[in-house]
């Protein structure tokens, strides 16, 4: 039996809509949500009508991510199975390439409560070749959608992965979302050719830009449980470090199965595609077979959690 590592509660479920992506992001590693070569296709609306019910009664945040989710023109159409399910935390991860002030407001009618958007840079020929985006204008659309939804108090986060292409306009980033209170997360690539920038560099990038600015770190504000969150009142900073039992699984030193939280699901062939870890390979099955495998995952969680 698999050795098993868990580190938090499991708190979500990450519905992979599509394997599909418009983006070749550098940065898009074998452990990326929704990648096609991991069985992902297209998960059907039937589909999401039979699991919404379960995934109502486990309390389980909902988390729709790809691919890229924004590829689905029913998008919107299955937040609204979710949302007239009775779920009501329903967020989004996208690249933000396909959404506009517009269509981020038909999804918040639709039911979405928040969106965590991937950019690299804000610097458009740093994003162009992290993205291999062309489009000129795909960097100012995604921060006149983030202004609108800040606007409206509806929930924004930037997702930001660290390589040695973006780390120099970082600064950049911060600046916009600490003038724009924009929730921002900055995320130590996992690259097994130690070319990464390190959760060391970042948290220096961060505190420099502090000192530069003439603000004062105040040490009971960060909290250091999951990372490195700095509270700022209406908004944060977070650094979210590689998780170290997936860096030494990758090098192969260590051979523990980790249990980080989420759930994946996902579709294929009108089939349910579903996972209790990245570490462990997909399984392909029937709606039974998806709420026997979650059953058991939760109690798997449970389990380690009166140890």
């Amino acid at each position: 039996m698999d050795k098993i590592e868990v580190s938090m509660p499991l708190y979500e479920a990450r519905l992979s809509l599509t394997g599909r992506c418009n983006h070749q992001c550098i940065y898009c590693g074998p452990f990326s949500d929704g990648k096609a070569d991991k069985g992902y296709k297209d998960l059907s609306l039937d589909q999401i009508r039979d699991i919404a019910s379960l995934l109502k009664d486990k309390g389980l945040h909902i988390q729709l991510t790809g691919g890229e989710p924004t590829l689905r023109k029913d998008l919107a159409e299955i937040v609204e199975i979710l949302s007239n399910n009775g779920i009501t935390d329903i967020g989004l991860t996208t690249n933000g390439s396909m959404i506009s002030p517009e269509y981020a407001q038909r999804l918040l009618g639709a039911g979405i409560s928040d969106f965590h958007i991937h950019v690299p840079s804000l610097n458009y020929d740093v994003f162009r070749k992290t993205t291999k985006d062309k489009r000129q204008k795909v960097v100012d659309v995604i921060i006149q959608t983030a202004l609108y939804l800040k606007r409206e108090g509806e929930g924004v986060e930037f997702n930001t992965p660290i390589t040695q292409l973006n780390l120099p306009t970082v600064p950049q980033l911060i600046d916009f979302c600490y003038s724009n209170e924009i929730n921002l997360k900055l995320i130590e690539e996992v690259n097994l050719a130690n070319e990464q920038v390190t959760e060391g560099q970042i948290i220096q990038t961060f505190e420099d830009w502090f000192k530069n600015r003439g603000l004062e770190l105040d040490e009971t504000k960060i909290n250091k449980r999951y990372g490195r969150i700095y509270d700022l009142g209406n908004f944060s900073f977070r650094v979210a470090p590689a998780t170290k039992g997936l860096v030494d699984f990758l090098n192969k030193k260590n051979e523990a199965i980790l249990y980080d939280g989420r759930y994946w699901i996902g579709g294929k062939d009108n089939r349910f595609v579903f996972t209790p870890s990245y570490f462990l390979k997909t399984k392909t099955g029937s709606f039974k077979g998806l709420e026997r495998n979650l059953n058991e995952t939760i109690q798997i969680y449970n389990d380690h959690g009166k140890k």
